[in-house]
């Protein structure tokens, strides 16, 4: 009974939570680094603190979609 009840705590909670935190992440790649994908950042002056703590994070992402070699591999 007890693993039946894991079981429904991870397929309606632990599931759904993942995934947002997933994409909230995704979000916050794409609004730090956007400027690498040639759109205009006008935050991104603000965002210059947050390269060294995220380039490792970045390159984790690209392998999540598929890209195995970073555009910021020269870093």
């Amino acid at each position: 009974m007890k693993e039946i009840l894991k079981g429904f705590v991870e397929l309606h909670f632990k599931k759904p939570v993942e995934l947002s935190q997933s994409h909230l992440r995704d979000t916050l790649l794409l609004l730090v680094f956007i400027d690498y994908f040639g759109l205009d950042n006008p935050l991104g002056v603000y965002f210059l603190d947050l390269y060294p703590f995220l380039l490792e994070e970045f390159h984790l992402w690209h392998k999540s979609i598929g890209i195995e070699k970073s555009a910021l591999s020269f870093l």
